[in-house]
């Protein structure tokens, strides 16, 4: 069981935009948190928000494709990954995130795409771990 008192920063990975969730304390729910445009400044806001939230884990969606296999944007996304807990110091995980940004269009939550497909893709996460 994870520690109480900590959250987990839900990750939409894009080459335009960073969509970001955040979960509650407890690591049940997921809320969306914000989208950030993917510049030169985006690593700095990520490491201020991870600060700011009391963030001990980070969840990167892996966009794998319909069939299960790694494409590009998969290898992308896992240097990506890599790369953010090299800069964080935080424990990365992964989750997949098949047709995450297809349910982000469909609940109409007034959010934006990136933002929604990242707290679907820790809500997924969140369930996961809390079933286990």
């Amino acid at each position: 069981m994870e520690k109480m008192g900590a959250r987990i920063l839900g990750i939409d990975y894009g080459t335009k935009n960073i969509g970001l969730a955040i979960s509650d304390f407890g690591q049940k729910q997921a809320f969306v948190y914000d989208t950030l445009k993917m510049s030169g400044k985006a690593w700095e806001e990520l490491m201020e928000i991870c600060e700011k939230e009391k963030i001990d884990k980070i969840v990167v969606g892996l966009p794998i494709s319909l069939n299960g296999e790694y494409t590009q944007k998969t290898e992308e996304v896992v240097y990506f990954a890599e790369e953010l807990e090299n800069q964080t110091k935080l424990l990365v995980e992964t989750q997949d995130e098949r047709l995450s940004s297809v349910e982000a269009d469909k609940t109409g939550s007034g959010h934006g795409r990136d933002e929604e497909s990242a707290r679907i893709i820790l809500q997924s996460y969140l369930d996961r771990k809390n079933a286990e």
